[in-house]
């Protein structure tokens, strides 16, 4: 199916179409006005990637993948699919989508910067391979963000090192896996269809190369990615891309002892059964993060009489003091208690304030949701969020839990269910977002400088009120959509005078509740603010430095 745009003048707002017909929506409104762009980080077939900063919060840095039209012109829907899959996907070692822009001669999709570059970058210096214990970390995140991704039915299909980055230079910051311009969506029909042989010749399934495959390519990917992570090189490999493929599919996997007499034998048991040649008896990334493997303690273990057993999971520390973040809270019940399912356009602001929040903010409200989130899901279910409460001694009603994920945000994987039976609790998850918001502690990033930034994001006209066109427009550059109807009842219900245009003092009422803030000196200094002109602003982020 092409690519279909239209567009809509007034509201700078443009439709593209996924393969499937869903609806992407993109703002036309000029990029080079909301943000400042720096250095080239990559160039690609079809562009490149910039950093860049937003110019009304210089603290936090974006990567944006600027794709010239003329060189995607006819795979347009490569690129709206790519936006689909990042905009479903919401997990902690998945690249963050924040939002898209277009103009005449450019697409531009705004994503997670990841400082840490990429993972080949962690090796030691004058070493070609990671420890068994550095891999054991890195795989079982890897596999945690290949489940949930699987369990969405979507399929990445270029698995490999150069397509996983860190979030940061920190050596404990977060793999994310990228690049979902070959990703897929696939059903059990179009699994009995023949495809094309794409991906990176090194990291393709044997079944790929005959053209009938499903995610579980993704996980032979994983294996080889593991392989050469932990050895330095590749268990298949050839001179040409011929008889590559012919290893690949007829050639048996050898560990030369060379370079694999000190790993586990868990680690090479691991690997067989990934790297099974057949798909049907090759394991799920769900059945992998059950491995053996993943239950031995490598950590600083230099050879295999280092190894010793241990029950926990060495991947994820359990043990995290709520209250090393939120000081006047003593358990995660408490915690999500305090979050209020309040105005519905507060929630998407908050959605925002999220976006651009910088990662070591988040770091211990991420590493909260991995403790309650044991199945590694990318979600956490009604039964784990019970069980973290029993942990903790918080005895709290089926009831309360219930109203508690619905407040938050909750999914219910069988929409058909009834919410209101005991038995269908077990169907009810919490986003991994979502939970970074409930957990949010308003009071300390809610300042005055961040409500006046919030506003004015919203306030696209700069009209000093936002409107509906507003708010749509700000939809579209995260590729979303609501209807009139849905946006009229955000406004109403934060609109007192139901003008249908939402003023400072308004939006600050909103954001307020359960929050004390000095309303009269935002408002003060509100009206020197806005005196800035154009020029001035634009004189301003020339300043902005880039690392």
């Amino acid at each position: 199916m092409g690519c279909c745009i239209k567009s809509n003048k007034f509201n700078k707002i443009s439709v593209i179409k996924t393969s499937g017909g869903v609806n992407i929506f993109t703002s036309t409104t000029d990029i080079h006005q909301i943000y400042t762009f720096g250095k080239i980080m990559g160039n690609g077939v079809f562009g490149k990637v910039m950093m860049a900063k937003m110019k009304s919060n210089d603290e936090k840095l974006f990567a944006i993948k600027v794709i010239d039209k003329i060189k995607i012109k006819g795979k347009e829907t490569q690129l709206s699919n790519e936006i689909y899959f990042l905009q479903k996907l919401d997990h902690p070692n998945i690249v963050k989508f924040y939002e898209v822009y277009q103009n005449n001669l450019n697409y531009y999709i705004c994503m997670e910067y990841c400082g840490g570059g990429e993972l080949v970058k962690r090796f030691p210096q004058n070493q070609n391979s990671l420890t068994e214990g550095q891999c054991q970390k890195i795989a079982f995140k890897i596999l945690s963000a290949m489940a949930y991704m699987h369990e969405q039915g979507i399929i990445h299909r270029d698995i490999k090192p150069e397509n996983i980055l860190y979030s940061s230079k920190d050596l404990n910051s977060e793999p994310k896996i990228i690049d979902f311009g070959m990703a897929i969506k696939l059903d059990e029909e179009q699994s009995k269809i023949r495809m094309n042989c794409v991906g990176t010749p090194l990291y393709v399934a044997p079944e790929v190369i005959d053209g009938q495959y499903s995610d579980k390519c993704d996980i032979w990917s994983f294996g080889i990615m593991l392989f050469y992570l932990l050895c330095g090189y590749p268990p298949f490999y050839a001179g040409n891309q011929k008889d590559l493929f012919n290893n690949i599919q007829n050639q048996e996997l050898i560990f030369d002892r060379r370079h694999w007499n000190l790993m586990s034998k868990e680690v090479k048991t691991l690997l067989k059964r990934i790297l099974c040649k057949n798909p049907l008896v090759r394991p799920t990334a769900k059945e992998l993060l059950k491995d053996q493997w993943f239950n031995i303690s490598l950590e600083g273990a230099e050879n295999k009489k280092n190894l010793r057993r241990s029950k926990t999971k060495a991947t994820i520390s359990m043990q995290i003091a709520p209250n090393d973040y939120f000081e006047d809270c003593r358990s995660i019940y408490q915690i999500l208690k305090k979050y209020k399912n309040g105005a519905k356009f507060k929630k998407e602001v908050m959605k925002v304030l999220i976006n651009l929040m910088n990662e070591r903010d988040l770091e211990l409200v991420k590493r909260l949701f991995q403790k309650i989130d044991e199945d590694n899901s990318g979600t956490i279910t009604y039964c784990e969020l019970q069980k973290a409460f029993l942990k903790e001694g918080s005895i709290v009603s089926q009831e309360e839990i219930k109203s508690l994920m619905m407040a938050i945000g909750f999914e219910n994987e069988n929409e058909t269910e009834d919410c209101s039976s005991i038995k269908s609790y077990q169907s009810l998850v919490i986003k991994y977002s979502d939970f970074l918001l409930a957990c949010i502690d308003e009071k300390k990033v809610l300042t005055k400088d961040k409500l006046f930034s919030l506003f004015k994001y919203f306030d696209t006209q700069n009209m000093n009120f936002i409107t509906k066109e507003n708010i749509q427009e700000v939809f579209a550059r995260h590729g979303k959509s609501l209807t009139d109807t849905k946006i009229n009842e955000m406004i109403f219900e934060i609109d007192p005078n139901h003008d249908y245009k939402i003023t400072f003092d308004e939006f600050c009422q909103m954001m307020s509740t359960d929050i004390v803030t000095q309303f009269i000196e935002i408002k003060e200094g509100m009206n020197e603010k806005q005196t800035c002109t154009s020029s001035n602003i634009q004189k301003e982020t020339k300043l902005i430095q880039f690392e």
